[in-house]
C-alpha cells in the first residue's frame, strides 16, 4: 500500500507528475497537527517553487504525445499538394505551345522549390563524396543540383504527368523518412508505379526522392555522378554538370 505522501506517478513517456500534497494534516485524536500543518504549508510553498518546473514538464509531455500524431498524413498530403499543382500547370491549354516553355518551366520549378529537399538530394546523389567538400563547395554543388533536378524533373512530367490520374496508394512512415507509393493511370491504360521518399524538418515533410517504375532519380544521378568523379575530379563533376545547364538555357 503507497504512503499517503507519495506524490509521484508516472504517465507515458516517464514524465513524472507531482500531485498537490494535503494542505491540512490530523494527529492521531483526530484534532489539527500543528507541526503537520507546518511540514504541510512547507510542503505547499515548496510545490508552488516547482511550478515552473511542473509547466515545463506538462510542455514536454504535450509535445511528446502530439507531435507524432500531427504528422500522421502528412507525408501523402505533401505528395497530393504536389502533384495537384505541378498537374495544373502541365494540363494548362495556355501553356502547351513551345513559346511558353519558359513561363512553364518557372512554374513548375516553383512548385517543386516548395516541396523538394534539394539539400539532402545534393547530399545523398553525391554519397561518400559529400564528405570531403567544404561547406562552400556543399552551397554550390546544391544550386547546380538544383537546377539540373528541375530540367529532369520537367521532361518527366511532361513524359508521364500530362493527360495521366494519379492514384494514391500505401503510406509508410518511419521516424523522419516516410514513402508514399501512387500509380500513374495514363490514356491506353496502361499502370506506371511512381513511390515518393519523404524526408521531415523541424515537422515538415518535403519530397527527397522520386521513384519511377522502379529506377530512382536520385540513385540515377549518383551513378553517374559518382562515374564522373572517379574519371576525372569533383571540379569535372561540377564543370560538366554547368556545361550541360548552359546548353539547356
Amino acid at each position: 500500500m503507497k504512503e499517503p505522501h507519495d506524490v509521484r506517478h508516472r504517465l507515458p513517456g516517464e514524465v513524472l507528475i507531482l500531485k498537490l500534497p494535503p494542505v491540512i494534516a490530523t494527529a492521531a485524536d483526530g484534532q489539527p497537527d500543528s507541526r503537520a500543518s507546518l511540514r504541510d504549508s512547507r510542503a505547499v510553498r515548496a510545490w508552488d517553487r516547482l511550478r515552473p518546473v511542473r509547466s515545463t514538464l506538462c510542455t514536454a509531455l504535450l509535445f511528446a504525445l502530439g507531435a507524432t500524431p500531427a504528422l500522421a498524413g502528412a507525408p501523402q498530403e505533401r505528395v497530393r499538394q504536389t502533384v495537384d499543382a505541378v498537374s495544373a500547370v502541365v494540363n494548362d491549354p495556355q501553356l502547351e505551345a513551345s513559346s511558353k516553355e519558359h513561363d512553364r518551366r518557372e512554374r513548375v520549378a516553383k512548385v517543386i522549390h516548395e516541396s523538394f529537399d534539394f539539400g539532402t538530394m545534393a547530399r545523398e546523389s553525391l554519397g561518400p563524396h559529400w564528405a570531403d567538400l567544404v561547406p562552400e563547395q556543399r552551397d554550390r554543388f546544391v544550386g547546380l543540383f538544383t537546377q539540373l533536378f528541375e530540367r529532369s524533373y520537367d521532361r518527366l512530367v511532361l513524359r508521364f504527368l500530362a493527360g495521366s490520374t494519379t492514384t494514391y496508394g500505401a503510406e509508410s512512415v518511419d521516424a523522419k523518412r516516410a514513402v508514399v507509393k501512387t500509380a500513374l493511370l495514363r490514356k491506353g491504360g496502361d499502370e506506371l508505379p511512381v513511390d515518393y521518399r519523404l524526408t521531415a524538418d523541424g515537422g515538415v515533410w518535403k519530397i527527397s526522392d522520386v521513384v519511377v517504375d522502379g529506377v530512382s532519380l536520385c540513385g540515377n544521378f549518383r551513378a553517374q555522378f559518382d562515374k564522373t568523379m572517379r574519371a576525372s575530379s569533383y571540379d569535372g563533376l561540377v564543370q560538366r554538370i554547368e556545361t550541360k545547364l548552359a546548353e539547356e538555357k
